[in-house]
């Protein structure tokens, strides 16, 4: 059955994304303010994704997800936050990128098998929501980091036709980057703040090297916030900024529990 719900939530989104490519084919003026129906197909799809994975979650009690099914829980966050992103009137562009990588996500728990993390606190689960909220916002900032500086690039460069007929205008872009990035910084604050609510001893949990990058990554986006306030910081080095903090989020995130969990088979616990 978890299959059966996985391949239809990959059709559901695919189909999503079909749609929305559907309107770039037109000018960012004839699009549609808010596709109703492309929010709808992405809703189906995580209710249909989360009912697959749904069996190897447990909310505020008893061990926290391994990591495959953690990598499941977050494309399907990350699908979510587009969903509701198009009613924001985010750029559909990005959404062909997001779908197609939401696809292999409900598929993630069957692939391998990893090790749950015993002795799950609420504070530990509340920190793991939030945590992935956080990664969803702040991937879609860095898809539309990246989708800037194409923009910008090729406008410095002067070649105006491909897929630049497609994006809506420079500025309009940077004006959703930067709402991505408030945010995701809003929410990265909070989860450092959870996470302390449930670390003893940093270095017994090992918990120290996804601190410290979490840490880093937190000064980053904030720098990047500060930097557009202040300096009105924008296009290449918003767009740099913004990835390098993103690369670091997603060590924090995944790159340690990965080398804890499959190079150096140990586990780091929230208790």
């Amino acid at each position: 059955m978890p299959s059966l719900l996985a391949a239809l939530a990959a059709v559901t989104y695919l189909a999503a994304a079909v749609r929305i490519a559907h309107h770039l084919a037109h000018p960012p003026s004839e699009r549609p303010a808010r596709d109703m129906f492309a929010c709808v197909t992405v809703c189906c799809g995580v209710v249909l994704h989360a009912a697959a994975i749904w069996p190897a979650l447990t909310l505020w009690s008893g061990p926290i997800p391994d990591l495959p099914t953690t990598i499941s829980v977050a494309g399907l966050a990350i699908a979510a936050v587009f969903g509701i992103a198009l009613l924001w009137r985010i750029d559909h562009v990005v959404g062909t990128l997001v779908l197609p990588l939401a696809a292999i996500a409900p598929f993630a728990p069957m692939m391998w098998t990893g090790q749950a993390i015993p002795a799950g606190t609420a504070s530990a689960h509340l920190h793991a929501v939030i945590s992935i909220l956080t990664y969803a916002v702040l991937s879609l900032a860095a898809l539309q980091a990246l989708i800037l500086a194409y923009q910008e690039r090729r406008i410095r460069t002067k070649r105006p036709g491909g897929a630049l007929r497609t994006l809506a205008a420079l500025d309009t872009q940077e004006r959703w980057l930067f709402r991505l990035v408030g945010i995701g910084f809003f929410l990265l604050s909070l989860s450092l703040a959870s996470g302390f609510m449930f670390v003893q001893d940093m270095l017994a949990q090992h918990l120290a090297h996804k601190t410290v990058l979490s840490c880093i990554a937190w000064t980053t986006f904030g720098a990047l916030l500060w930097g557009r306030w202040r300096y009105g910081w924008r296009g290449q080095t918003a767009v740099r900024w913004c990835l390098g903090g993103f690369a670091v989020l997603v060590l924090a995130y995944f790159g340690s529990r990965w080398i804890l969990e499959v190079l150096l088979d140990r586990r780091w616990y929230s208790a």
